[in-house]
Formats: structure tokens, C-alpha cells, sequence
């Protein structure tokens, strides 16, 4: 039987646009009448953000204990990491976090579902890092490592492997 084949191509425009977004997720937005582009950390940023959000990513990994997260779970996390939140948030926009006080309720809460889809695959990162050392840890109990051994391991060993390194392209 045959099949007719579509006589227009893909629209390469938004083909591009799609893996611009993946490999760029800057958003801009205009909140408070004021015109900001909130953009993913980067790679030394993002070691800092890590280090400061530390209980942050350990309730990210706590929630999203059956695989999955819910960005509703992750909005009540703000509220519990608000000594945090507004700063590393703030930090993506490059504005204040005084000012981030003044939006109205939606205009903040749009700012931070922004900024949290922006450095999603940060946040995903780390999770995973999280989850990857406490499986080092776990495989190295179960095979009779006394603490010192434990923590030796945790400390030398690197969760990862080369196969899950971002390649360099």
C-alpha cells in the first residue's frame, strides 16, 4: 500500500530554535516593568550555587525518592529554603533580591518557575550526583566496609563514569 510523503520539509527554524533552547534556556520576561533575561548557572556558578543550596538538593533528592518530581513538590521546597532561594534565584536574573520583595505574587511566582525550568538540568545534575555517591556508599556497606573504609571510598571514588560525562561538543 502506498503512502503519500508530505511535500514540505521540517521547518528548519524551529528545528534550530528547539536545540537552541536546550543547548541556551535563557528566558526573557518583563516582571515589575522591568525588562531580565534569567539564565542557567554556569559550570564554576553552578559549584557555588551547589555548595550554598546543599539542603536544597538533598529535600530535591528526598522528593524525588519514587523517580519522579513534580514541580508543585519542588514549589513547597522554596518556602522551607527561603534563607536560600531568593538569592540563587536572584543570581540567575541578575537582579536584586530586594527586588524580587516587590513583584506581585504571580509576577513572582512566573520568576520562579522560570528560573527553576531554566537550571532544571542543573538541579537534575546534582540529584543525580546525590543519588550516585549514596549508591557508592550503599554498594560499599553492603560489601562490608567499616566507616573509615566508607568514608575513604566516598571521598576517592567518583560516582560517575566516563560514559555519563557531558561530551565535549
Amino acid at each position: 500500500m502506498a503512502t503519500k510523503i508530505p511535500t514540505t520539509a521540517p521547518d528548519d527554524t524551529a528545528l534550530a530554535a528547539d536545540e537552541l533552547a536546550v543547548l541556551h534556556p535563557d528566558r526573557a520576561l518583563v516582571l515589575g516593568g522591568r525588562a531580565i533575561t534569567i539564565r542557567e548557572y554556569g559550570f564554576f556558578e553552578g559549584l557555588d550555587v551547589a555548595d550554598r543550596a546543599s539542603a536544597f538538593i538533598a529535600d530535591l533528592v528526598a522528593e524525588s525518592g519514587e523517580g519522579s518530581l513534580r514541580y508543585a513538590q519542588v514549589r513547597r521546597l522554596f518556602g522551607r529554603h527561603r534563607a536560600v532561594i531568593p538569592a540563587i534565584a536572584a543570581q540567575a536574573g541578575d537582579v536584586e533580591v530586594g527586588w524580587l520583595d516587590t513583584l506581585a505574587a504571580d509576577e513572582l511566582e512566573l520568576y520562579l518557575a522560570t528560573w527553576f525550568a531554566t537550571n532544571a538540568a542543573f538541579f537534575v545534575r546534582e540529584v543525580l550526583a546525590e543519588v550516585r555517591e549514596a549508591h557508592v556508599l550503599a554498594a560499599g556497606a553492603s560489601a562490608g566496609m567499616n566507616s573509615s573504609s566508607a568514608s575513604l571510598a566516598r571521598d576517592s571514588a567518583l560516582p560517575i563514569s566516563l560514559a555519563d560525562a557531558p561530551s565535549a561538543s
